[in-house]
């Protein structure tokens, strides 16, 4: 019974002496992603796309604050909000949001669900492989096409390791978001 002390005594002492304190850092972040969706799904009739976004941004300029929007493929159909996507100075990066625009235009069937936002119709993993790089080489073309450049940041509901490896691999993508604590939220536990 003495050892089993002693040794508990020596654990805890030893646990304490490797314990270093830390302090919380100095410096904090807070990113602003503004998701911009396009007219697919849009059932808000007396709201325009281009009334929110521009709304988003006025109040961004009016606190100094720098925003990522993460434009989903039909968006590039309003070209009135892609010519003043243009002149924000913010990042711009793609939303990957299924949508049947974006499967019409890449040839894929588009997988309608009991809802639009049904996992099967609207994450990439809805869709076999060979669609979903398809999609994103479409989705990624029409932004080079648009902005001059390929998007370094993308954003989705969920983005499967397969989709990430390849976009990081094709076109030196950086940051990706998904939801994150949206427990039941649509029906996903994510």
């Amino acid at each position: 019974m003495i050892k089993n002390l002693f040794r508990i005594l020596i654990f805890t002492l030893f646990f304490f002496a490797i314990i270093q304190p830390v302090n919380a850092s100095q410096n904090s972040y807070v990113s602003v992603v503004n998701p911009i969706r396009g007219n697919d799904f849009w059932d808000i009739k007396n709201q325009r796309i281009d009334t929110v976004v521009l709304g988003q941004n006025e109040i961004l300029r009016k606190y100094n604050v720098k925003a990522t929007y993460l434009i989903r493929y039909d968006a590039f159909l309003s070209l009135d909000l892609i010519n003043k996507l243009k002149d924000f100075p913010d990042e711009k990066g793609l939303f990957l949001e299924i949508t049947p625009s974006w499967t019409k235009d890449c040839g894929v069937d588009y997988h309608k669900g009991e809802t639009w936002h049904s996992a099967g119709s609207a994450f990439l993993t809805g869709y076999e492989l060979t669609e979903r790089e398809r999609l994103i080489d479409i989705a990624f073309e029409k932004f080079k096409s648009t902005f001059g450049n390929y998007p370094k940041s993308v954003g989705a509901w969920w983005i499967d390791a397969h989709s990430l490896n390849f976009m990081q691999e094709k076109y030196g993508i950086t940051s990706a978001l998904i939801v994150a604590k949206q427990y039941t939220t649509d029906k996903y536990k994510i």
